[in-house]
């Protein structure tokens, strides 16, 4: 269940005193919870009234006036109608990509706060369903945040806006395997992150965020220095669901680097701590991870048994999410010798990530199809897969260099067959 933020809480959001992170937790959860948000509106309104009551003193004077302005065009630039919001975001898809960063520039309307979160909130959530949704979403975001008003949000607000964005930016350039535009992203994040005065909540973000590039980079150590890191950041500020997300974002970079035995108890305890209701989405993927592990570490008829129980969580499956459970379906009837069943899987998880543009997790999985076709005796099959995806793991690049390793040397083997 959501914690709901008290009246101290509630009366520093209205007074603009929260951090940036805070305020935008906050504002994020009046957004859906219309009892918090009348007793905003309560504190906000008995605001107004004494502003009034001051105002209409023949004792107050310029500087107080100006001082009671700034906490007005504050309280505006959160109190933003999250129906107009959207009615703006459908206003500028509708608008062709040359010319929405034109439209941004030039029509005060889309300079809003409100907006660059609900784009981030977009990026986000499509990560995994429409990885291109999601860059194009976290690249409005980025160009939002470059004409959000200072003297309207305040500096810290403005600063930890342009963090989030480039940092989503940076993570969906990430799943695109564009290391190099991520790189340069996260480098853009980090300094804003700095300048905004280097709020908890956003930092936890980013270094779940920059930990996953860094595993994706096979940079091993980094990553799990920094999923460290957030774990340490999480428990301080007693935020169980996200210490969750950190325990099983490093539990998978220790996997990938091939410790399986110790990256199977560090998934268990990530999945121990996180909400389902929070995050479904999360739990799925936390479980996948799991039963991954458990297969490649010898065990894949316990792999199908945990498969099964979580079979539940599959009916909303959609994009990479659904990509992955053809994929762990078919590595699993690879190790159970079942090579029929693991070809038509991995040929769907294929097909899926194809789909998506997402070139990564295509070379990953054709390179698993075609150890199918080997251990299943279809050696040619498996030349011709080897040999059109070995280009692939080489054009990637970074992060990929066992693997493409792993590709020439099925290759030799299946040429001198």
């Amino acid at each position: 269940m959501t914690d709901h933020p008290d009246r101290e809480t509630l009366q520093r959001f209205v007074a603009g005193e929260l951090s940036s992170g805070e305020a935008r937790r906050t504002d994020q959860h009046l957004v859906f919870c219309s009892e918090c948000r009348d007793r905003a509106d309560e504190i906000s309104t008995r605001q107004a009234l004494r502003l009034l009551d001051s105002w209409l003193s023949p004792g107050y004077d310029e500087a107080f006036n100006r001082a009671a302005e700034r906490v007005v065009e504050r309280l505006a630039g959160f109190a933003e109608d999250p129906r107009s919001t959207e009615n703006l975001l459908a206003e500028l898809l509708r608008e062709p990509v040359s010319g929405r960063r034109r439209r941004i520039k030039n029509d005060e309307r889309f300079q809003s706060l409100k907006l660059c979160q609900l784009l981030q909130s977009h990026s986000r959530k499509t990560w995994v369903s429409a990885p291109a949704a999601a860059l194009e979403m976290a690249d409005m975001a980025v160009e939002v945040t470059q004409y959000l008003d200072l003297g309207r949000y305040g500096s810290s607000v403005v600063e930890d806006a342009r963090a989030v964005s480039w940092s989503y930016l940076g993570n969906s350039f990430r799943i695109g395997a564009d290391y190099w535009r991520a790189e340069q992203a996260f480098q853009q994040a980090w300094a804003h992150h700095m300048l905004a005065g280097e709020d908890a909540y956003t930092e936890t973000e980013l270094l779940m965020l920059t930990s996953s590039l860094r595993k994706d980079q096979a940079r091993y150590q980094e990553a799990v220095q920094l999923s460290d890191m957030a774990i340490a950041l999480s428990r301080e500020a007693q935020d169980w669901h996200q210490e969750g997300a950190a325990l099983i974002l490093k539990g998978l970079t220790l996997g990938q680097e091939g410790r399986t035995q110790a990256a199977i108890p560090v998934l268990r305890s990530g999945l121990d701590r996180v909400d389902l209701q929070k995050d479904p989405r999360l739990v799925l993927a936390g479980r996948h991870n799991l039963i991954w592990f458990i297969a490649e570490g010898g065990a894949p008829e316990k792999a199908q048994e945990l498969l099964e129980q979580t079979r539940h969580l599959h009916q909303d499956c959609e994009g990479m999410d659904l990509g992955r459970v053809h994929w762990i379906e078919g590595n699993i009837a690879r190790e159970l010798g079942h090579f029929a069943e693991a070809k038509r899987s991995l040929q769907k998880a294929y097909e899926s990530f194809l789909d998506l543009q997402v070139g990564a997790e295509v070379f990953l999985v054709s390179l698993d199809l075609a150890g199918a076709y080997f251990l299943g005796g279809e050696h040619m099959k498996a030349k011709e897969s080897l040999g059109e995806l070995i280009p692939l793991g080489e054009a990637i690049g970074i992060g990929f260099s066992k693997e493409v390793f792993r590709a020439r040397l099925m290759y030799e083997q299946v040429s001198n067959r």
